[in-house]
């Protein structure tokens, strides 16, 4: 599942997501570099894919990054 579709099927905003990322990790994303996640204009650091993983329960992984 992409980023995008996790967050859309979750019915959380970027800036949400961003919190629930902060609480759970104490890791920071900006808005702007979540949101090219989102559209697949950047692809996450090695760090920041394990922690998307991680808070999404294994259900976006970094694979999902890569699809096109």
């Amino acid at each position: 599942m992409t980023l995008k579709e996790f967050i859309k099927e979750n019915n959380l905003t970027q800036y949400q997501f961003i919190e629930i990322v902060k609480e759970k990790t104490g890791h920071t994303f900006s808005q702007g570099g979540l949101a090219k996640y989102i559209i697949g204009q950047r692809i996450p650091r090695k760090k920041e894919m394990n922690i998307i993983y991680d808070v999404t329960q294994g259900v976006v992984s970094p694979n999902d990054f890569y699809i096109s």
